[in-house]
């Protein structure tokens, strides 16, 4: 058997250290590549500031924007840039790359992307730009004038139509703006297994209230009389105490706190039913669980109780 001196150790242990460190860094510099390739992917083919052009210099969006065919907004054209730049287009120099990126120029100049793709829910949306005409832009398209990139773009949502479709301004029915979609037709997310996944979905997605309604009444008006799915035949003995503590807003929807407190003071939790669950010393005895979640142990107990063996 090799033995090693105190310094032979020492240099081991250096040794390793090094490699330890040229570990770290290595994987730094990694997260790094990757982080500059993402930025890279996300590269648009146009590069444009809307607050430049409509704030600082007071262009007004119809200069450079007008209502087409059908009432679409129509982009500009390298002939409407060329009337305030100055434009070659048979000479392309360094000076394009103020307004395309290294990608476009590669590609002739081409603009392929320069905005983000509109949600999937406007394929079913009608809307005429032209019958819209006295609306200020920024009334729906909301900070778009201190926009400095086009890919932060978002797109109005909902809120921002419902700011007028009030049913008192403008129309407040499904089929003023949409083509399908109807309060007594379920979305195409609606079926399958969405029913099993609908109650994940609704905390992402205030939609829901579109057509069940602003409040909670169409939720509870079904759970209250349908146990969720994960109310299992052993839900009751060896999971509802777990995901109560984690989240009791989801009990209160169908249970009161007295719901609770009426059934665990009349039998006992499970744990409580073991022959050693009040001794001091036995691991997830009582003494452990109270360490973890006195508040549980509040429900029946007080504190008054515990002080008569813990004197």
């Amino acid at each position: 058997m090799t033995r090693f001196s105190s310094k032979q150790h020492k240099r081991v242990g250096d040794t390793a250290m090094r490699k330890r460190r040229v570990l770290k860094i290595g994987g730094l510099l990694l997260a790094v590549m990757s982080l500059t390739l993402w930025g890279c992917k996300q590269e648009t083919d146009l590069k444009f500031s809307h607050k430049l052009h409509v704030t600082e210099n007071e262009i007004a969006c119809e200069d450079c924007h007008s209502a087409g065919d059908e009432g679409k907004m129509s982009n500009p054209d390298m002939d409407k840039c060329s009337e305030c730049h100055d434009i070659d287009m048979d000479n392309p120099s360094e000076e394009c790359l103020m307004c395309h990126s290294p990608r476009s120029a590669e590609n002739e100049y081409a603009v392929a992307e320069a905005v983000p793709e509109k949600p999937e829910s406007y394929e079913d949306l009608r809307f005429s730009h032209e019958f819209h005409e006295g609306i200020e832009c920024d009334s729906c398209h909301k900070e778009l004038k201190e926009g400095e990139a086009l890919s932060k773009i978002e797109w109005p949502g909902m809120p921002t139509c419902q700011a007028c479709h009030n049913g008192e301004e403008a129309p407040e029915s499904c089929e003023t703006c949409h083509e399908k979609l109807r309060e007594d037709v379920p979305p195409e997310s609606h079926h399958g297994d969405w029913e099993m996944h609908h109650g994940l979905e609704s905390k992402f997605d205030q939609s829901c209230r579109y057509c069940h309604g602003n409040n909670d009444r169409f939720c509870q008006d079904c759970h209250r009389t349908q146990k969720p799915k994960d109310h299992i035949f052993n839900w009751k003995t060896t999971q509802h105490g777990v995901d109560a503590t984690h989240d009791r807003r989801l009990c209160a929807t169908c249970h009161t706190a007295s719901y609770c407190a009426d059934c665990h003071r009349s039998q006992k939790p499970v744990s409580h039913k073991r022959g050693d669950w009040m001794a001091f010393t036995r691991p997830n005895g009582h003494a452990e669980a109270a360490e973890h979640n006195f508040r549980s142990c509040n429900v029946c107990h007080s504190t008054d109780e515990c002080m008569q063996c813990h004197s």
